[in-house]
Parts: structure tokens; sequence; C-alpha cells
């Protein structure tokens, strides 16, 4: 939104008094407070983009002495550092969190403007509180990033599309002299790179056609790159480390079958060993030992999250903090000697930020969630796994959330998450969930097909189906639920950012009879428009799109991207719909909802369009959550009667920054 500059006017505000002003606007809600002693007070909108108290993004540095967190400084945001022998604590007045460089005194961060996704890499140093952070790759609209750190070097790896905008090249950052030194140049569609240990670029890999070779340099640079083995572009190897076996990595790998697995990789001729698999889903992360040289840990998330520890102490600590509870845990980092690990755990009614200390097996709470505060005093609903059989027969997974204090059957918000080669997980976080429970929904999501973590054949699915049966799938979920007394088919909206922007508006002009409204954030509304005006690093994604989607190119595939695109079907909405997008986004650009606008304008359909000045492919700022956040209650009140908190004081902070 609109910067406004007159900051003194806070100050008047200040002094006039919140406690006034609060008692002045009460009157403003949309939709009073149920007076029944089960329905739980209202979350202030406030409390869950701007929370005053909160904290995150906690990692100790490598050498265990100090200790990162982010949280409000002053009036934004900022960046805090602890020296845990002395207490002393020295803050910084930077947007957001980084990551602690090797030397355990500079902190890393990449940073965009307004969400234009052109990131570069700045480095803070925390020995010189007043020093500005400084920028290691000052390279007007390219997109820069650190591929790795080193072991035993303060030198980073950094990967940048200076020179070409649809590829990356690779550099070494120097911390002692700050040179930045080209290592590889892209010859022209290598995707990824393989850095060792020492920071050499020991492999590539370049796709041609629809598949990846990987490659290996030889000792003379004249000679060109030898190629060692292949990889179908629809199959997934993503390295993880270097293996002890010399000529070996770890990787996850679901090459011969069809879930991700924990593999060790020969690079002279792509052989694997099997490590570790889930028969039920993908692996989707892995724990690396740098100590150990070894990985000690794999997690997966088969409808809860699912670790499993390799390493005694390390699995120890786990079930500690787990508890007897559904839990999410999040290791954050460790330190080198892997005697501190700073981990996050989420619980359905709360959570909190940790150090533990894996040699003694105790733990420190550093800092509750904002979700424990608002638990204190709104219960929040839990987070409930459930499943669906697809009308041709594929198992869905998903998650419920049910509104207390409200009779059945539910007005519901089905939230559909973006990519689509993405997944909802288990106590993701997300603070939209207890939102939209407390206004008085159910919120349901579903892992349609496409999703990722279901393995090959499930993403090979949604293969031509935008649309289609993807969006069946979504219709699957809600008519089972009706079938069971849960949803209310008189009131159900559609919801979702990105993909999900676009299945809510294919809700709204495909199936018109089946929601009674919409929300798109950052949403496509024209599939063709969208691969034609795709950012450039875009390039090597290009073959994913084209198999899933179809190719703008082609004229005849050009008409079923019309078909499917709610652009072209603007005269078939019948209920409201709003939408909202950042100005710089730059995959999904904001014409898609500009024009959507138009269309439904033109056909007389009610829309409301919200744009943002500051923000690109999601909403980062808490300014512009706030607004989007009000938007979306208000919305939501008016078309399924639920609650609505009306103005929220902080919406006038949110007018001056």
């Amino acid at each position: 939104m609109i910067r406004n500059t007159p900051t003194n006017a806070f100050i008047r505000l200040t002094r006039w008094g919140f406690s006034a002003l609060i008692a002045a606007l009460a009157g403003c809600a949309s939709v009073p407070t149920p007076s029944s002693n089960a329905v739980p007070p209202l979350i202030p909108v406030r409390d869950l983009v701007a929370d005053w108290n909160g904290s995150g993004g906690y990692q100790i540095s490598p050498d265990g002495q100090r200790l990162m967190w982010v949280a409000r400084l002053g009036l934004g945001p900022g960046l805090f550092v602890k020296n845990l022998k002395t207490g002393e604590v020295n803050s910084y007045k930077v947007p957001g969190g980084g990551v602690w460089a090797r030397d355990s005194r500079h902190i890393l961060m990449h940073k965009s403007t307004h969400g234009n996704e052109n990131t570069h890499v700045w480095m803070l140093d925390t020995e010189r509180p007043k020093q500005a952070a400084r920028d290691l790759t000052p390279f007007a609209g390219a997109r820069s990033f650190i591929l790795r750190t080193l072991p035993q070097s303060n030198d980073l790896i950094i990967a940048s599309n200076r020179r070409d905008p649809k590829f990356d090249d690779v550099y070494r950052y120097s911390m002692a002299t700050g040179e930045l030194k080209l290592l590889a140049t892209n010859p022209g569609h290598v995707g990824s790179w393989l850095i060792n240990d020492d920071g050499e670029v020991i492999g590539s890999a370049r796709l041609e056609g629809e598949e990846w070779v990987f490659e290996t340099p030889e000792p003379n640079p004249e000679q060109a790159w030898t190629s060692n083995f292949r990889v179908s572009y629809f199959d997934t190897v993503s390295p993880v480390a270097p293996s002890a076996t010399p000529g070996h990595w770890w990787a996850l790998s679901n090459r011969g079958r069809d879930k991700l697995a924990l593999v060790e990789i020969k690079l002279r001729d792509g052989a694997e060993r099997v490590e570790h698999a889930d028969v039920r889903v993908d692996l989707t992360g892995v724990r690396w030992s740098r100590l150990q040289n070894r990985p000690v840990a794999v997690v997966s998330e088969p409808d809860t999250q699912h670790w499993q520890a390799f390493d005694p102490a390390l699995a120890q600590a786990l079930q500690k903090l787990k508890g007897a509870s559904d839990a999410r845990i999040s290791i954050n980092n460790l330190s080198d000697d892997e005697r501190w690990m700073s981990a996050t755990v989420i619980r359905h009614n709360g959570g909190e930020h940790v150090l533990y200390d894996l040699q003694t097996q105790t733990f420190e709470v550093l800092a509750q969630l904002g979700r424990s505060r608002m638990n204190a005093s709104t219960p929040l609903p839990p987070h409930q796994p459930v499943t669906f059989k697809s009308r041709d027969g594929l198992d869905l997974h998903g998650y419920l959330s049910l509104p207390p204090g409200v009779a059945k059957p539910y007005p519901t918000v089905i939230h559909v998450h973006g990519g689509p080669w993405l997944r909802d997980v288990h106590l993701d976080g997300d603070v939209m969930l207890p939102f939209l429970t407390n206004r008085g929904y159910a919120v349901l999501q579903v892992n349609y097909r496409g999703s990722s973590g279901y393995g090959k054949a499930f993403m090979k699915a949604a293969q031509g189906e935008f649309a289609g049966k993807m969006q069946n799938d979504l219709i699957d979920a809600v008519d089972a639920l009706v079938a069971q007394g849960v949803v209310d088919p008189q009131r159900v909206a559609i919801s979702g950012a990105s993909y999900g922007g676009y299945a809510s508006l294919v809700g709204m002009t495909h199936t018109p009879d089946r929601f009674r409204c919409a929300i798109s954030s950052v949403g496509m509304s024209d599939l063709a428009a969208l691969l034609n005006d795709a950012p450039p690093y875009w390039a090597l994604s290009k073959p994913h799109w084209m198999r899933y989607v179809g190719d703008p190119a082609d004229p005849g595939q050009r008409a079923a991207l019309q078909e499917r695109s709610p652009l072209f079907k603007a005269d078939r909405v019948q209920g409201p719909i709003l939408l909202m997008h950042g100005v710089h986004d730059p995959r999904v650009k904001v014409s898609q909802s500009v024009n959507m606008a138009d269309a439904l304008r033109a056909n007389g359909k009610p829309v409301e369009l919200v744009l943002f000045n500051k923000a690109g492919h999601g909403f980062q700022r808490w300014q512009d959550n706030m607004v989007a956040y009000r938007k979306t209650e208000d919305f939501l009140a008016h078309c399924l009667g639920g609650r609505t908190g009306g103005f929220d004081f902080f919406e006038l902070g949110a007018k001056l920054f």
C-alpha cells in the first residue's frame, strides 16, 4: 500500500492513549462477538500478523558462543545477538534474519526489493554494531544467493545470474579479501552445481532434452566436461553432502522407485545404494552431521511429521521435545561441536523456541510462540489429519481444523496450497488457520494430486489436470465432509495463494454453484500469459510446466490453456471474489489479477481488487498482512456469516510505514 509520510501522527495517537482509542473503536466491529460462553474471544488481527512480543529465527553460532534471533525493535523488525558467556545483547536495525557465517562473527542475509526476487547477499558484522550491513553482490537486476558454506573455510560459494538472467554462474567470495572470484561459467542449461568441501566445482547437472546430464570437469580447463550419467527430467536427485567414501555423495533420489529415498550415489556412473526410505511417502529432509560426516536423521510427512534418527543423542532429544503429543520439530541449526541445537517445537495449542544441550539432554526455553499466547486466552483447535477417496480412486490426504463454539454443519473455507508442486503439512504454524477458525469457519486443506511428498505416481496423476481432476480432488474432499454432516454445502468459500489463488478462481468459474465466494492472492487467471511472462530464471523449469500445463506456442495446446483459464469464463461467476496481489510479483504478474478484475466488472460481477505496492509473490511485511487479513475477515463475514473484529487500531500504524 502507499506509504504515509507524516510519522508524527503516530506520536499524537500515542499521547491520546491507546485505551481511549480502543474504547472509541469498540463499536466498529462489523459483527458483534456472540455472548455464548462456548464461543472463544476474537483474536485481534494485530496479534496474528504483528505480534508485539513475537520472535523467531533463533540460531546458535558455529562456535556455540552466540545466539541470534529476530524480534521487534522499536516499531519495526530487528535482529538481536546475545553473547552466551557475558549475557550482552546487541541489536541491529535490519529486516528479517539470516544465517551465521563460519567465523561466528558475521551474519549472512538474502534481501530483495519489495519482493522482486532479485536477491542480493548481504553481510552484517556483529562486532561492529554501528556499521551498516554490506551488499556482497551489488548487481542490479540480478539474483544472487549462497550455494553453500565450507567446513574448513570462512569463504562463501555464491551463485548469480548477473551475466545471463536465465542461468547461474558460480563464484567464491573471500572473507579475508572481499574478492568475488568466478569459479565456473554456466555454458547454458546447467541447473545445479556440485561443490565439494574444499570449495571446488566437481560436477554439474545440465538439461539436455528431457534429461539431466551429470558431468564432471577434466583437469585441463580447455577440455570439455565428461558426461557420467543421465537422469530423467521428471525424476529427482537432490545432493545432500559428500560421502566419506571417495567419489560418492549422499542424495535424496527417486530414480527407479516411486518415493524419494536417502541414497549414496557413485558420481562416476550414478549407481545408487538405498540407505533409508519410507514406503508411505517421500523423505522430505535429511539432517547431516559435519562432525560425524554422515546423515544422522531423516524426516517424512505421512500425515504427521515423522523423524527417524540414527544418532542416539539426537533421537533422545527429538523424543524429549516431542513429548506425548503430536508436535512438529524444526531443527534450526547446531553448533560445530554438535553439543548445542537450536530448535522450534509447534503443537496445536502452543510451542516454543529452545536451545537444547545434547550432552546433558536438557534444554532452555528461549521464547514462547505466539500461538501459546493466543491459546492462553482463546483455546486453539487441533489440526486433524483426514483422508478421502477421489472419484477415480486416488487416496487423498489433508487436514481439518474445526471452529470452537460453532454448531455443525460448519461454514467452511477450503484453503488451497500453492505450487502446485508443494503440499500442506501438519502443524506448519500458518496463522491463517487459527485466524479462520477463530472467526467461526472450519478450514479444510487438501493435498490434491500433483502435491509433492506422495511419490512420482501421485504427482504424475496431475499432468494435464489443471482445472480438471486436480480441482475435482478439492470438491471430492468437500463432498466427503458434507456427507458426514461436517460441512454446510451452502456455505463453502475457497481461498489460496499462487496456484491456490488460481484454484479459487477456477472454483468460481468452472463450478460456480459449489462455492459462495473466493479469495485469490497472487493467483493466475490466464495460463498462457503466465508462461509467456515467466521470469527468465524459470527457463529450466519450463519442461515441467509444458508437460503438466501445456505449451502456449502450440495453437492446439493454447486453446486448452484458455479453456482452463478463469479469465475467459468471468461471465459464469455467481458469487463475490476478493483479489489481492503484490505489484512487484515476478512470477505471477500483477496483470493476472488486474485483468481478472476488469473481466469480472465488465460482466457485472462483484469483485474487490487490492494491490500492494511494496510486495511481490506473497506478503512479507506485517503492514501488508494486516490489510490482507482485515480484508479477508470482512469479506468472509459478509459471504459466510462468520465473525470479524472490525477495525484494528494497528491499521493506523500500517499506513505510516
